[in-house]
């Protein structure tokens, strides 16, 4: 038995809104931003779209892509975003032109891809099917940030089996990389599996590639990853996501192998040394108290999804 079971856990209701001081600069914490997209004054740099072939009506992505400084479309994603403006009568399509868009294609359609390929997107096949086209589009974006030498490796990419995989292994990109934030839409709903699939991702790409943090962005939430240790999860203000007078939902998923020992503070139900599994407790329809922030000390990465009332 671990020396955190041996300690009382505890649970504390706060006030709808308590102040929550930020970690100190030299202590061991992850700072994770998961609406800074969502601030104008935040900047693109190493922010990165993924749009997925699910449906994608009802978010913001006017917002989403003016904060995001590359554009990747997996295979019929690219279906969605042209769908996106059918009804548009601005000639708005034009104007969201993705960077690229990759996959084994099964699922882009002849004229989507047409269109994209002659308003200046590089379609890119990549038809193994040991990777997912999820997998393929954090392959790209790996290499669009790592050198000016990685990204021109996009734009002559020969092997269409696996190529862009195989310049990734060349390139030998490290792990101490600066962060970057994958705003990713459609991953989560749809089709169950790939909800799973997208889920996995988080727990292994935070294993593999621990630089990127992925953000899925759906019309009720957004859901990402804490990591082991120390997060603060910051944000301007509440009002930044959440329009209404209710507290923000929020829930702390323990989707993982292993049982996670919860600290919290500035949460609706704050927690200590609080254990949690799927077989056991599960911090679901908590809330966010934090007016700017709120702390999660976890013992192993957990899964957290914040309610949104805008669309975003």
């Amino acid at each position: 038995m671990s020396k955190a079971k041996k300690l009382e856990s505890e649970v504390v209701e706060r006030p709808d809104d308590i102040t929550v001081t930020a970690p100190e600069s030299h202590e061991n914490f992850t700072n994770i931003k998961p609406f800074e997209y969502w601030n104008d004054k935040s900047g693109s740099d190493r922010n990165a779209l993924v749009i997925l072939n699910q449906s994608i009506e009802g978010c913001n992505l006017y917002k989403l892509w003016h904060n995001t400084e590359l554009h990747v479309c997996a295979d019929g994603g690219a279906n969605r975003l042209y769908e996106y403006f059918n009804n548009d009568t601005n000639d708005n399509r034009s104007k969201y032109i993705p960077d690229y868009i990759v996959g084994d294609l099964d699922s882009l359609k002849d004229e989507v891809k047409n269109y994209y390929e002659t308003k200046g997107s590089k379609v890119i096949p990549q038809i193994t099917q040991y990777s997912t086209d999820f997998t393929k589009s954090m392959n790209i974006i790996q290499l669009y940030f790592f050198s000016s030498e990685s990204r021109q490796s996009l734009d002559s990419v020969q092997d269409f089996n696996n190529g862009i995989a195989e310049s990734l292994e060349k390139f030998n990109v490290p792990n101490n990389q600066a962060a970057i934030r994958i705003y990713i839409l459609s991953g989560i709903g749809g089709r169950f599996d790939q909800t799973i699939h997208s889920i996995s991702q988080l727990y292994i790409l935070n294993e593999s590639v621990p630089y990127l943090q992925l953000f899925f962005i759906t019309t009720s939430d957004v859901i990402f990853l804490l990591k082991k240790g120390k997060n603060y999860v910051s944000y301007p203000s509440k009002s930044t996501f959440h329009d209404k007078s209710s507290v923000p939902t929020c829930g702390l998923l323990p989707l993982g192998n292993n049982e996670v020992i919860l600290s919290t503070y500035g949460l609706k139900y704050d927690v200590t040394n609080w254990p949690s599994e799927m077989l056991g407790n599960v911090s679901s329809s908590n809330g966010v108290s934090g007016v700017t922030g709120f702390i999660v000390d976890a013992s192993d990465p957990i899964v957290m999804n914040i309610e949104t009332s805008y669309a975003i």
